[in-house]
């Protein structure tokens, strides 16, 4: 099972979000703004495709894999996941680090804010 029309239209509005932050991304390089601001605008734009990304999963574990496993198809969606985290492994980052993260650059973009771009 792929994308279902109930998640569709819920994929489609976090995309547009992200698509939104990187216009935003975009016009703010133009404008040559602090380098710091256009790097925060960037992880939002991150952090909207990785919740893109989440929700997909979700439903492919919910729907795909389960039905996968049902069908003793298990080692072919076992080896698909593995791929799966390997080529994107902010995939199973827990909340509570990327939060962490974005405590971190917070305090040290802040305390650069007489830096180069300023």
């Amino acid at each position: 099972m792929a994308i279902t029309a109930e998640s569709k239209e819920k994929l489609k509005s976090r995309l547009a979000k992200a698509i939104g932050h990187l216009n935003a991304v975009y016009r703010m390089v133009d404008e040559e703004k602090y380098c710091i601001d256009v790097l925060h605008q960037l992880k939002a734009v991150q952090a909207a495709l990785d919740k893109t990304s989440a929700v997909i999963l979700k439903q492919h574990l919910e729907t795909c894999v389960v039905q996968a496993i049902q069908a003793q198809d298990s080692e072919r969606v076992i080896e698909e996941l593995m791929q799966v985290f390997k080529h994107a492994p902010s995939l199973y980052t827990s909340d509570d680090e990327v939060a962490a993260e974005a405590v971190v650059i917070g305090k040290i973009s802040s305390s650069k804010q007489s830096g180069c771009c300023g």
